[in-house]
């Protein structure tokens, strides 16, 4: 089968699981990578994959790959308020894309992607890696069985102690994209909203902020109706955590690591009223490489996407809701 051929524009420090997992791939290949910063790509490149510095080519710039002839898919790692305007260019060169999340900054910002990807019949999808890690599919099966009972609570909770080499996820107010809301949140309403059916009706946050009017720290509720709710917490302040949790009227289910390192293996944690706390081992599994798999092959096949559209549009809607939760600390209809 032939390979999917990528490109990458920018030279993220995600990039150092990502270009592995591409060419790791049975699927995949990396042909080409760009950044602004001068010399930044080749650097990235050297740093990730030096057996492949003279079969890569690297540019100072987007266009060149965005525009490259032999590349049929293009990963986005850049700032979050650049997502869009970038992948409207890939989309409108006719090549699939795969954007860091959040895939947008507003719902409308979404649903034009969405409909451009259409128009242009190419495949895109928002990077919520952890979605392909069997463990996600285990507590998925979990709460489907029933066994939980009705599912009416579930609790998210992401962070990580901010160094300075990354206060630019911090430079700049929420509503640009900056702030843990918008770096972090996407995984904890996004592991929050796979433990219901339905999608969220209203939601409220409060948020410590800094001096550029990013949030340092942010907690919030979202209700999903008839006495279903949720919590979450996230923050640069805190020690490192990645797990959420989900309760029933019969027992509960955890999520212990989230961001699962891909040389150790995955703990569930789940207990009911009848078989009492049982921890269930998940074999190791690199995410990051399972999510070009699928991506690569739902293009070669005309496959469905793991990650919809319908939960991309849900996913930011709800940020976006809880952004403004956060600036007029109310409740916020979606």
């Amino acid at each position: 089968m032939t390979k999917i051929r990528w490109g990458i524009v920018g030279a993220a420090r995600v990039n150092e699981r990502l270009i592995p997992a591409i060419n790791k791939s049975e699927f995949g290949e990396l042909i080409a990578i760009g950044s602004r910063r001068k010399g930044a790509a080749k650097d990235c490149l050297i740093k990730n994959l030096p057996e492949y510095e003279d079969k890569v080519s690297c540019f100072d710039g987007l266009d060149q790959v965005i525009n490259h002839e032999s590349i049929d898919a293009i990963y986005i790692p850049l700032a979050n308020e650049e997502h869009v305007a970038v992948a409207l260019k890939v989309i409108r060169a006719n090549k699939h894309v795969l954007i860091e999340k959040p895939m947008a900054l507003k719902t409308i910002e979404v649903a034009m992607l969405l409909s451009e990807a259409k128009k242009h019949n190419v495949k895109i999808m928002e990077g919520f890696m952890y979605a392909f890690h069997p463990q996600f599919d285990r507590v998925k099966s979990v709460i489907q069985s029933n066994i939980l009972g009705e599912v009416n609570y579930a609790h998210a909770m992401f962070s990580f102690p901010i160094k300075p080499e990354r206060f630019y996820r911090i430079n700049r107010a929420i509503k640009d994209g900056g702030g843990a809301l918008w770096d972090i949140g996407p995984y904890a309403i996004h592991t929050i909203r796979q433990c219901f059916k339905e999608n969220p009706i209203r939601v409220q946050a409060i948020a410590k902020l800094n001096e550029s009017g990013a949030d340092i720290s942010t907690t919030g509720m979202i209700d999903f109706g008839s006495h279903m709710r949720a919590t979450f917490d996230i923050s640069f302040a805190c020690t490192r955590r990645s797990e959420f949790e989900v309760f029933g009227a019969n027992g509960r289910a955890k999520c212990p690591t989230v961001w699962q390192p891909d040389d150790q293996t995955a703990k569930i944690v789940f207990s009911t009223e009848k078989s009492g706390t049982q921890e269930e081992i998940v074999p190791k599994a690199n995410h990051f490489e399972l999510e070009f798999r699928h991506f690569n092959e739902a293009i070669q096949k005309n496959l469905a996407l793991k990650v919809n559209a319908i939960d991309s549009l849900w996913n930011v809607r709800t940020l976006v809701a809880l952004q403004e939760s956060i600036k007029s600390g109310e409740w916020v209809n979606l």
